[in-house]
C-alpha cells in the first residue's frame, strides 16, 4: 500500500508545485562573485550498513563482442561494442586507476534493483547491490583507492542512497533528511575517499530546496542546500572536486530557464548564472580541468523533440559558450532523456563530449580550432535510453555506457545495457571551416564499426557566428551566496 501511494503521488505531485513559488520565496539579490578560497579538510570515507553480497574490483577489460572491427574515423576514436546485461536502464560508469571500468546500473521497478558490473575476461561479474523501489539516474565513481561508491534514489525511504564496497562486500545506507531526496543524484569523491553527493529534493513534493549537497565526515552525514531555490527533478544535477576537493555544482533552474553553477570555496556557496540566453542548460555535465577550471556539456531544446549540445568553458576570466551539434529526435518527460551529454578532458584538456538521443550516440571532439563530430552507434528500431556515462583512463581510451529502451512504461524504461570502449588512433583528414584549409592528420584505414554510421564534421551555422560575442561573456553577477 505504501509503494502505491507514492507512485500515486508522483502523478499530482505537478499540481503541489504549482503553489511554491510563493511559499519559498520570489526572485534572489544579486552580489559580486567573490574568489574562490579553500574548503575544509577531508575526512576518512564512511562505513556503512548491510551486507549484500559483492565482488572482488580486480579484473581486465573484457574483450571486444565477435564481429566488431575497428574502424577509422573523424575524431579518431574506434569503438568495440558489447552488452553487460539485458535487463536494466540509466547506467552510470567509472574509470580506475589500471583502466578498468565499473559500471551501475537500475530497474526502476516494483520491486526494482541496483546493480553493479565488472569485466573479468570476456564476460561481465554482476552483483546486485539492493532490491527495491528505486529511481534514476544514479552514478558511481571510483576514488584513489580503487574503490567504488555509488549513490542513487530510495524511493521507498524517500532519500538518497549510497553503497561502498568494503572487504568484498557493498555496504548500502541511506541518507536521512527531511524531504522527499535524493533526485537526479550524483557523485564525486574527494582526495581522503569522502563522498559528496548532489541531489535535488523536488518541487514536485513541495521542497523548497532544491538542490542539495551531502558529505560525510567520517561518522555521520550533513545535507545542505545549495541555494537554488524550489527546483523539479527531471533536469538533472551534477558535482565534480577540483585539486583543492572544492565542489563544483551545476544543474538547470527551471523557473528562469536558465543553467547555473555553484561553487563552496569554504565560506558558503557562491551560485551564478553560466548562461541565460532561452531555454537552456538541462542535463549539465561537468568536470574541472589542470587549471581547476570547470567546463561544462548540456542541452538546449530547439523545439519539441530536437536541441543542440552546447559546451561552457571558464578561462579563468570569463565563460566561453561554444555550440557542439544537433540533435534530432529527443524525448523528454517523466520516462524520457536525463543525463543526455557526459563531457570528459583527455590529457592536454581537450574536452570530448558524448551525448545521445533515442536515435543516435555520437561523440564530439575539440582538437583546438573546431569540434569533430561522428555517430558511434545507430539504434536499430529499438530507442536509445538518451542516458550516456563516460570515462577516460591514463592512455586516452574512452570508456562509454548507455542503453537502450525496449519497454517505456511507468514506473520506468528498461532495455539493454551497453558497454564501449573507444581506443584513440590517427584522425581522418577534414576541412577547418574557420581556415578553409584541411587539418592534418591521417587515415587509420579501418572498416566501419558495426552500427555505427559514417563519419561527419560540423558546419557552423551562420546565425550562431553572427551571435557568438553575445554569448562570449564575463561571468555575471551571483544570484546570491549561502
Amino acid at each position: 500500500m505504501v509503494r502505491i501511494k507514492r507512485f500515486w503521488v508522483l502523478g499530482i505531485a505537478m499540481v503541489a508545485g504549482l503553489f511554491l513559488f510563493a511559499a519559498c520565496g520570489g526572485g534572489s539579490e544579486s552580489t559580486q562573485a567573490p574568489s574562490p578560497t579553500s574548503v575544509p579538510a577531508a575526512t576518512s570515507s564512511p562505513s556503512s550498513t548491510g551486507t549484500p553480497s559483492g565482488q572482488t574490483t580486480t579484473a581486465e577489460t573484457p574483450a571486444p563482442a565477435t564481429g566488431d572491427e575497428p574502424t577509422g574515423t573523424v575524431t579518431g576514436y574506434t569503438w568495440q561494442l558489447d552488452t553487460i546485461d539485458t535487463n536494466g536502464a540509466k547506467p552510470s560508469i567509472a574509470v580506475d586507476g589500471n583502466g578498468v571500468p565499473h559500471v551501475a546500473y537500475m530497474l526502476e521497478a516494483m520491486p526494482g534493483f541496483v546493480k553493479y558490473a565488472i569485466p573479468n575476461g570476456d564476460a561481465w561479474d554482476i552483483t546486485t547491490i539492493s532490491t527495491g523501489y528505486f529511481y534514476g539516474p544514479l552514478d558511481i565513481q571510483v576514488g584513489g583507492d580503487g574503490i567504488p561508491q555509488i549513490s542513487y534514489h530510495d524511493h521507498d525511504n524517500e532519500d538518497a542512497a549510497y553503497a561502498v564496497l568494503v572487504d568484498g562486500q557493498w555496504q548500502v545506507e541511506t541518507i536521512g533528511h527531511p524531504g522527499h531526496d535524493g533526485w537526479d543524484n550524483n557523485l564525486a569523491i574527494d582526495s581522503s575517499g569522502r563522498p559528496h553527493i548532489v541531489s535535488i529534493d523536488p518541487s514536485q513534493f513541495g521542497s523548497c530546496s532544491g538542490v542539495e549537497y551531502a558529505t560525510f565526515d567520517g561518522q555521520s552525514w550533513s545535507v545542505e542546500s545549495v541555494g537554488s531555490g524550489p527546483e523539479p527533478y527531471e533536469f538533472g544535477s551534477f558535482v565534480a572536486l577540483d585539486s583543492k576537493d572544492r565542489p563544483h555544482v551545476v544543474w538547470f533552474d527551471d523557473g528562469e530557464k536558465d543553467l547555473k553553477y555553484a561553487i563552496n570555496d569554504g565560506n558558503g556557496w557562491a551560485v551564478s548564472t553560466v548562461e541565460s540566453q532561452g531555454d537552456v542548460g538541462r542535463y549539465a555535465s561537468i568536470a574541472i580541468d589542470n587549471q581547476d577550471n570547470p567546463v561544462i556539456s548540456y542541452y538546449q531544446p530547439d523545439g519539441d523533440s530536437s536541441g543542440y549540445i552546447k559546451f561552457a568553458r571558464w578561462d579563468g576570466a570569463q565563460w566561453d559558450i561554444q555550440r557542439v551539434d544537433k540533435l534530432e529526435n529527443v524525448f523528454t518527460g517523466f520516462l524520457g532523456a536525463r543525463k543526455t551529454s557526459s563531457v570528459v578532458l583527455d590529457a592536454d584538456d581537450n574536452p570530448i563530449v558524448a551525448y545521445s538521443d533515442e536515435d543516435v550516440v555520437k561523440l564530439a571532439v575539440w582538437d583546438g580550432s573546431q569540434w569533430l563530430s561522428e555517430t558511434a552507434f545507430t539504434s536499430n528500431g529499438t530507442p536509445w535510453g538518451q542516458q550516456v556515462s563516460m570515462g577516460i583512463d591514463e592512455d586516452g581510451v574512452l570508456h562509454l555506457t548507455f542503453a537502450d529502451v525496449s519497454a517505456k512504461s511507468s514506473p520506468g524504461v528498461r532495455g539493454s545495457v551497453m558497454y564501449a570502449k573507444g581506443t584513440p588512433g590517427a584522425r581522418l583528414a577534414v576541412s577547418d571551416p574557420s581556415s578553409g584549409e584541411t587539418s592534418s592528420s591521417q587515415d587509420s584505414g579501418g572498416k566501419q564499426t558495426s552500427g555505427s554510421s559514417a563519419t561527419g564534421q560540423i558546419e557552423p551555422d551562420p546565425d550562431w557566428e553572427r551571435n557568438l560575442q553575445s554569448v562570449r561573456f564575463d561571468p555575471p553577477d551571483l544570484d546570491h551566496r549561502f
